[in-house]
């Protein structure tokens, strides 16, 4: 995130310990003397103590201008039967002055018992930039040789408040709707639909993709952050590396819009049930440099992803990150 947006108030989206491989965060300050306290989630309190950070994750840390905290999970034991214990999702890490968050993983699989495991990494949205409605929308997948397909992948929502309540156009079938405490997150394993996220409050919400034997035969583990539709733009400019097997753009737009890319109109959004909003999936060239650019006649969403053998990337193309207040409209 550039400095002018960084914020004092984040919640950490990753995932759990995989057999004594760290989920992380890292904190970098802007200015000196910056004092940086971390509260733990329930899930979050295993850690590798050290530099000011307690066992149980708690802890208040002096940085300077430039200088990382990097806090990793430990093992929490449950696996091979279930995920670890161990998960520093729902962390939330304050300051008395600007910093940035980033998560990451060291390696780990997705679903937790399907192979390959693969690194994570994406920086937090500040709280101030996080909203109460996401629109997320299932990846193409394309094997060597063959014509893309949706392949199911894995939706984290995150609480920052108390007794958040959760809705979902159109409806998910047994889908959580309720988190109790700020930190608790619900996952919502292998989905393949598109669908509208409504809290109460604000929420974090994250997407991983599947390694690459839970089927598609080619990527593997990866993450991204969901824009919040306050967070939406007219026009992106993107990059997609040319050295992975394919790319693409996933566009979340209202079902009226007309957007362009590299110059070239795409065919009309597929409606998500009664959003009123819709969903384009294009496949992206790999001839050039990888810079490629979209723009539309209303504001719109992107998330840009590619596939290799046992790798992957995903991530927002974009968003505004401005101040979006958290009271129901």
């Amino acid at each position: 995130m550039p400095v002018n947006v960084w914020s004092a108030d984040y919640w950490v989206a990753i995932r759990n310990t995989h057999v004594w491989q760290p989920g992380a965060y890292a904190v970098v300050a802007s200015q000196d003397g910056t004092r940086v306290t971390v509260t733990p989630s329930a899930t979050g309190k295993i850690v590798a103590a050290g530099a000011g950070i307690a066992a149980d994750g708690t802890g208040v840390v002096m940085l300077d201008e430039g200088d990382v905290l990097q806090v990793l999970s430990r093992d929490g034991g449950g696996e091979p039967a279930m995920p670890d214990v161990s998960d520093l999702t729902g962390t939330h890490v304050t300051a008395d002055k600007p910093i940035q968050v980033i998560a990451a993983h060291y390696c780990t699989y997705i679903p937790f018992d399907v192979e390959a495991c693969d690194h994570l990494e994406e920086s937090m949205l500040p709280y101030e930039s996080l909203a109460r409605e996401y629109l997320v929308t299932t990846p193409f997948v394309k094997p060597l040789n063959q014509e893309p397909f949706i392949k199911p992948r894995m939706v984290r929502v995150i609480a920052t408040e108390a007794g958040t309540t959760i809705s979902y156009e159109p409806p998910q079938d047994g889908a959580p709707t309720t988190l109790a405490n700020p930190g608790d997150y619900f996952e919502l394993a292998a989905t393949d639909k598109d669908f509208l996220i409504t809290a109460s409050a604000k929420v974090v919400v994250s997407e991983y993709m599947q390694g690459q034997q839970a089927g598609g035969m080619t990527g593997d583990p990866a993450m991204t952050i969901a824009v919040p539709l306050k967070q939406y733009r007219t026009d992106y400019l993107f990059h997609a590396p040319v050295n992975y097997e394919s790319s693409f753009v996933n566009v979340t737009a209202p079902v009226s819009a007309s957007i362009v890319l590299d110059g070239m109109p795409l065919p009309a959004p597929t409606p998500i049930g009664d959003t009123g909003y819709g969903v384009i999936r294009a496949q992206l060239s790999n001839a050039g440099d990888g810079t490629h650019a979209l723009t539309g006649d209303q504001k719109f969403g992107i998330q840009v992803y590619g596939y290799g053998q046992y790798t992957s990337y995903w991530y927002p193309g974009g968003a505004d990150l401005k101040f979006i207040p958290n009271i129901p409209e």
